[in-house]
């Protein structure tokens, strides 16, 4: 029986007290982003750069992608029932709580995106949308649920906001699968910038209703305060935690309480807002170095999967034709011995590692939604640890990280 008060699930690992390797999450934005014009109109250079690299016509600028479910629902009518999976990033679901009359959880498959199976079980009358995540960079079984949702008659929606753009899949791009997909700019997405997201689609109909919504102007505070907070949380990580100041962080911490301190009732009153020409700025910077980002994190996944293949304890990530992975995270399945062990390990190691996106429908404000069985869901998060492959870590220390899960006693 899968218990979110055991201990084991809610802690994060603890941090390291020196870093052999870089954190888990690492921003490609650069301090020359910030004032390197990249074209004369910015945002419309970004509009047309994001329609090329995820094979659209239409992209509707915004400061975050949760924005663009909030218009799905309310500006284009997609305010029925929503399918989703339960491990899905807290706040972009009490979006569409609040706006959608409601939900339905699908369970996942082994790679942790939504199983079109689970889907079709779930399907009533009064759904009117799949939302289908490429979860960690890992694409959904977009072949599958695009065809139950010409099916039925829904709306299929790509929440791509961990896949990176130009991926692929028969020909046809990652992003222009669904009637509508979402990207977002943010830290800890592919583009690695400073918040910021988009509406893409293709669909003529959706785009002239949500392009007709009057959005709020650009939050310059919060993009000020994004670029501090980012660049002291993930760049300056190392180094403040060896300060004194800094040590009190390095313990193991209640993740679960952190992810629901985002209240189920915050975005009752939304306003989606323009995307800050600053942070489109950025974000057209970062899409100069997104493939080679790809290409090397994809390296790094490849050659760690090399070296543990034959180590059961562990499952491994994995990229095929149909549903290739862009590894913006890679997540080990720690399938013997506690992940929390594990991650005091390689913390001793001087290697961080963390989980992120626990169950919805173990979380205040989505005990009660509708939903398949969701075992494999429950095992295959209590299961999970992301770790640093991103494309600053060199092949040398992917070795060594290597070396340090091989020497685990779990």
């Amino acid at each position: 029986m899968f218990d979110i008060h055991d201990s084991s699930l809610r802690l994060q690992p603890a941090k390291p007290s020196h870093y052999k390797l870089s954190p888990v999450v690492q921003p490609q934005w650069r301090l020359p982003d910030l004032w390197h014009r990249a074209a004369d109109d910015e945002l419309e250079a970004l509009r047309q750069r994001l329609c090329e690299s995820y094979g659209v016509r239409h992209c509707l600028l915004l400061d975050r992608a949760r924005s663009g479910l909030y218009l799905l629902c309310r500006a284009f009518g997609l305010d029925d029932e929503w399918i989703l999976t339960s491990v899905m990033h807290r706040p972009s679901a009490i979006v569409l709580s609040n706006h959608a009359s409601r939900l339905a959880f699908a369970d996942v498959n082994e790679d942790m995106t939504i199983d079109p199976a689970s889907v079709e079980r779930l399907l009533t009358d009064r759904t009117c949308a799949i939302l289908a995540t490429h979860t960690y960079g890992r694409a959904a079984d977009i072949i599958a649920l695009r065809k139950l949702a010409d099916k039925h008659g829904l709306a299929l929606i790509e929440n791509a906001v961990h896949m990176a753009g130009k991926s692929q899949v028969q020909g046809r791009t990652l992003g222009s699968w669904g009637d509508a997909s979402i990207v977002s700019f943010n830290v800890d997405k592919p583009l690695g910038g400073i918040l910021g997201g988009a509406l893409l689609t293709n669909r003529d109909d959706i785009w002239r209703a949500v392009n007709t919504q009057q959005l709020g102007g650009p939050n310059t505070k919060e993009m000020r305060e994004r670029i501090r907070t980012s660049f002291t949380a993930y760049r300056l990580k190392p180094l403040m935690l060896r300060l004194p100041a800094g040590r009190q962080h390095r313990g193991t911490a209640d993740g679960l309480a952190e992810i629901e301190s985002v209240g189920i009732s915050i975005y009752e009153r939304y306003t989606p807002r323009d995307i800050h020409p600053r942070q489109a700025r950025v974000a057209l910077s970062c899409m100069d170095r997104e493939e080679r980002s790809v290409v090397h994190r994809t390296s790094n996944a490849e050659r760690l999967n090399g070296q543990l293949t034959h180590d059961d304890r562990y499952g491994l990530p994995q990229s095929t034709l149909e549903r290739p992975h862009t590894y913006t995270y890679y997540p080990l399945l720690v399938r013997k011995g506690q992940r929390l062990e594990l991650g005091e390990h390689l913390a001793n190691a001087g290697i961080e590692s963390k989980w992120r996106l626990a169950p919805l429908h173990t979380q205040t404000g989505f005990t009660e939604v509708r939903r398949d069985d969701l075992t494999r869901s429950e095992k295959l998060w209590s299961q999970h640890l992301l770790l640093p492959a991103g494309p600053s870590i060199t092949s040398a220390q992917i070795d060594y990280l290597a070396k340090t899960l091989l020497s685990w006693k779990g």
